[in-house]
C-alpha cells in the first residue's frame, strides 16, 4: 500500500494519545520521520507531545541529519554478523536476528567495533559451504554511503551498481543502517515530481497540502517573471501592428507557429530533464545530446512545413503557405535546440536544470515564432 504522510497527520489529529503512539510504534522510523517532515510547526509540536520518550529520541536523531540526506531515510534494521565466523556460525547468528530484521537481503560483516568489513547476499550464505569462512564468501570493500550524503546520490549508486540495498556508514566506518531499493524508488519518484513542478515555475516542496499562503509565495515570483516576459513578446508583436492591421489573417496564423515550436521544444525539454535527473548526460555527451535533439527538430520541422504548405494551398491561401511553412520549420528547430540546451545551460551555471525551464523555452519559441513568421510574411507577401 502507498504511504501518505499527510493522510496520517490528518487522521491522528482526531485520535487519542494512546492510539497515536500505537500507530507510530507499528511504523518504520523513517516513515515516522517523513510524517514529521510533512507536518507544519504546530502539527509537529503536537505530535511530539504525544509520542513516548524513546520514539521522540529516535525522531530527533534522524531530524538532526540535513534535509534530504540519507540519514533521514535509511533503515536501521540491518542483518550484520561478526567477522571471523564460518558460514554455519553465521547462519546461527542470523536465526536470532529474524525477529528484529523483517527482510534480509544483504548480510553485512562487521568487526568488534561495528566497522563494515564486507557484504554478501543471504542467498550466498545459504548455498555456501558450511565450513567456509565468511571472509572467503563476502565482497570486501563494498560500495557504501555516508548518512549526510544526498538521497539522490544513494538512489544513483543503487541504480548504477544494480543493488538491492546500500550500506550506510559514518565517518568512523561504523555501520549504522542501509538505504533500500524501495527507498531509492521513492526518491526518484519525488525527484521527477519536483522537476516537473519546477519546470513550470512551481516550488519543488509544494504539494496539494501546502498552506495557500506558502503556495502563493512560491508561485508568484515566477508568474511575475512570466508576465514580464509576456510583455516583451507583446511589445515585439506591436512592432508589426500596421502589417497585422492591414492583414488580419496574419494574426490568425501566428499562434500556429508559436504552438508547434513550443510543443516540440517541450518534448526535448522533458527528455533532457529526465536524463539529467538520472545522471545519464555527462559533460562529454552534451554536444551529442543537443545535436541529436536539433536533428530531430530539423526532420520534424520538414514534415510539418510540408504539411502546413499543402494545407494552406488546399484552402486557397497560397500567398501565406510559403511564409507559414518556413516559420514552422524554423520554430520547431529552435524549440528542439533550446529545449535541449536550456536545462544543460542551467546545470552549467550551477542552477537546478528543472528550474522554470519551460518559462524560458516558451519565451524563445514565442519570440521566434511571432517575429519570424511576421518578418518572413513581410518579405514574401
Amino acid at each position: 500500500e502507498s504511504f501518505r504522510p499527510r493522510a496520517i497527520i490528518e487522521i491522528v489529529q482526531n485520535l487519542s494519545s494512546k492510539v497515536v503512539e500505537e500507530i507510530f510504534s507499528q511504523m518504520d522510523t523513517e516513515d515516522v520521520v517523513d510524517v514529521f517532515e510533512r507536518s507544519t510547526v504546530d502539527e509537529a509540536e503536537d505530535l511530539l507531545e504525544i509520542i513516548n520518550k524513546s520514539t521522540k529520541l529516535d525522531i530527533n536523531k534522524r531530524l538532526a541529519y540535513p534535509k534530504d540526506s540519507v540519514g533521514r531515510l535509511m533503515s536501521e534494521e540491518v542483518a550484520k554478523i561478526s567477522t571471523g565466523l564460518t558460514v554455519k556460525e553465521a547462519l546461527g547468528e542470523l536465526k536470532t536476528l529474524h525477529t528484529d530484521v523483517e527482510d534480509i537481503v544483504y548480510v553485512y560483516s562487521v568487526d568488534k567495533n561495528n566497522s563494515l568489513s564486507g557484504v554478501l547476499s543471504f542467498r550466498e550464505i545459504v548455498f555456501a559451504d558450511q565450513d567456509q569462512l565468511i571472509e572467503d564468501v563476502m565482497i570486501t570493500n563494498p560500495i557504501y554511503i555516508n548518512p549526510t550524503a544526498d538521497q539522490e546520490e544513494a538512489a544513483r549508486l543503487i541504480k548504477q551498481y544494480e543493488l538491492l540495498a546500500l550500506p550506510v556508514v559514518d565517518k568512523k566506518n561504523k555501520l549504522i543502517g542501509q538505504a533500500t531499493i524501495s527507498t531509492a524508488l521513492d526518491v526518484i519518484q519525488t525527484e521527477i515530481a519536483e522537476d516537473f513542478s519546477q519546470s513550470f515555475g512551481a516550488g519543488a516542496e509544494e504539494t496539494i497540502f501546502t498552506p495557500f499562503q506558502k503556495s502563493v509565495k512560491l508561485r508568484l515570483p515566477w508568474i511575475a517573471v512570466n508576465m514580464g516576459l509576456a510583455f516583451i513578446v507583446s511589445w515585439l508583436i506591436s512592432q508589426f501592428d500596421e502589417s497585422i492591421a492591414s492583414d488580419a489573417l496574419l494574426a490568425a496564423l501566428m499562434p500556429v507557429v508559436a504552438l508547434v515550436g513550443g510543443n516540440s521544444g517541450a518534448q526535448s525539454l522533458a527528455i533532457v530533464i529526465r536524463a539529467l535527473a538520472r545522471n545519464d548526460i555527462s559533460e562529454a555527451r552534451v554536444v551529442e545530446v543537443i545535436g541529436k535533439q536539433s536533428l530531430i527538430g530539423v526532420i520534424n520541422g520538414i514534415f510539418m512545413a510540408i504539411f502546413s504548405f499543402i494545407l494552406l494551398s488546399l484552402v486557397g491561401l497560397n500567398s501565406y503557405a510559403l511564409s507559414l511553412s518556413i516559420a514552422v520549420f524554423g520554430n520547431i528547430f529552435i524549440g528542439n535546440l533550446f529545449g535541449s540546451s536550456i536545462p544543460l545551460i542551467l546545470r552549467k551555471l550551477g542552477f537546478d536544470p528543472a528550474l522554470a525551464s519551460n518559462i524560458f523555452l516558451t519565451l524563445i519559441t514565442d519570440i521566434v515564432g511571432f517575429a519570424g513568421f511576421l518578418g518572413i510574411a513581410l518579405l514574401l507577401i
